[in-house]
């Protein structure tokens, strides 16, 4: 799994768990459920992600989920350029933009710290009232000091300094979600409700108690790692929450909802574990496609995994990989006179000796598109095998093949690689002028600004007798 796929699905997970809070949860007077849900659901959506069990894994509709989500073409896997590095990493460039959110989210935090150690050696309350770890600060000299004392207890003795520190925390990883700044105050928001329930009750009078609220005028810390008794902001919640009729007890039917929320995240995880092997290769177009002799080879002997601790490797790595579909994948004179276009999704298995069977059509597009895949699978030289609990084993990958046309010719937007033609050399015309094809492979593929490949009678009507074909290409 890789940094990105982590970071969306926490998000996910956190979007999806509050959503329940907001809709179902947030109105009833269950507090410390309520403040249990929020706790566990963060925490849980930052676990999830890593769970890896067998037993969900082998669902059935974990294996529907996981089709469904690792035939879908990531613009991470879209190939660009295959002779060089890619000038502009976009995946450092979003490393780079989220690091610098979590670091300024870091910076905030650290400041609060900051100030909170000063406010341990704060020797002048004036006025304030507020507790942080346990301790509790109370300028004496506020009216209804016993009322505003049994508050700040209950937030001490349930901790409700640690759920800060942790949302504070979170608000910092996942910095451009908003949720995650909403659930910092509501969070809050809980401890307040639990806090004014239990200082009513031992004060006897929930409108008494209210009064004092209205009633009470206090100087704020704007520190925001600390529970403070009298919050301008809130304070209407507050009352109408006190005031408000306890739920009723089947009201509690409605946490029952979470268990089938819990395992949706856990079966969406478990097919998302091996998520980036999905892959999209660019087209080439070279040859005629030929029926995949792997349909004829024997099927895979034993278990086969959909997610593994260890994903297969093709030998030299994902930019060989590439290079090599490249080379093979082909474009169907049939599809082409035909017009097709679209998507061919072949599933297939690498096994645990590293060879690549069981080819699968899971959506064609006819007219030779659907050999011309699974040729490539034909040609895929012996891969490292994924390991299970440190063994080789069998792994499904969902590859989608994408075929494309243009009106006139066929016209690649992010040009690819000189064509590696097996079956005859074309003619290489850079800027108009007949090149070599030694000439071609030595030119710098980010100053190409287009390149078309005419073949058959294209190519004639244009050059005259081309039997393999003309390949152009514009300069930038």
């Amino acid at each position: 799994m890789n940094w990105i796929t982590y970071i969306l699905q926490v998000n996910l997970y956190l979007i999806v768990t509050f959503g329940f809070y907001w809709l179902l949860l947030r109105k009833e007077t269950f507090y410390n459920a309520n403040r249990f849900y929020l706790l566990t659901a963060s925490i849980l959506s930052f676990a999830i992600p890593f769970w890896q069990s067998g037993i969900i894994q082998s669902w059935a509709v974990t294996e529907q989920v996981s089709t469904v989500v690792k035939t879908i073409p990531l613009a991470g896997f879209t190939v660009t350029n295959l002779a060089e590095t890619p000038t502009w990493d976009w995946n450092l460039l979003l490393a780079n933009i989220y690091f610098m959110g979590f670091g300024f989210g870091l910076l905030r935090f650290s400041i609060g710290l900051f100030k909170l150690q000063q406010l341990f050696s704060l020797s002048n309350l004036d006025g304030q009232a507020f507790s942080v770890f346990g301790k509790i600060f109370i300028d004496k000299k506020l009216d209804h000091y016993d009322v505003i004392k049994n508050h700040e207890e209950v937030h001490s003795k349930e901790f409700h300094s640690l759920d800060v520190f942790w949302f504070e925390l979170l608000g910092a990883l996942c910095w451009f979600n908003p949720i995650a700044h909403i659930m910092q105050k509501e969070i809050k928001l809980v401890h307040e409700y639990i806090a004014d329930e239990k200082a009513s009750e031992q004060l006897g009078s929930k409108k008494v108690y209210a009064q004092v609220l209205v009633s009470s005028h206090f100087k704020t810390n704007k520190n925001v790692l600390v529970n403070h008794f009298y919050n301008k902001s809130i304070l209407k919640t507050r009352i109408m929450m006190l005031s408000k009729e306890k739920s009723k007890k089947n009201a509690l039917l409605k946490y029952g909802f979470t268990a089938p929320l819990f395992l949706g995240m856990l079966v969406l995880a478990a097919a998302c574990v091996d998520n980036d092997s999905t892959l999209q290769p660019t087209k080439d177009l070279n040859e005629t496609g030929v029926i995949s002799s792997l349909q004829k080879k024997s099927v895979t002997e034993g278990e086969i995994f959909m997610a593994v601790e260890k994903k297969p490797e093709f030998p030299g790595g994902v930019n060989e990989m590439y290079k090599h579909i490249s080379r093979e994948i082909t474009y169907p004179a049939a599809a082409q006179r035909a017009g097709i276009e679209g998507r061919v999704f072949v599933k297939f298995v690498v096994r645990k000796d590293g060879s690549v069977g069981d080819p699968e059509i899971l959506k064609g597009l006819g007219f030779g598109c659907d050999e011309a895949a699974l040729k490539v699978l034909e040609t895929m030289p012996t891969w490292k095998p994924g390991t299970q609990n440190g063994k080789p084993v069998n792994v499904y990958f969902t590859m989608p093949f994408l075929f494309g046309l243009e009106k006139e010719a066929k016209t690649s937007q992010t040009p690819p690689p000189p064509p590696s033609i097996k079956k005859g050399t074309p003619l290489y015309y850079v800027d108009n002028k007949l090149t070599s094809f030694e000439a071609v492979k030595k030119l710098n593929m980010n100053n190409v600004k287009t390149l078309t490949v005419l073949e058959e009678q294209d190519a004639i009507d244009k050059y005259g007798k081309t039997p393999h074909g003309v390949v152009e290409i514009t300069m930038k």
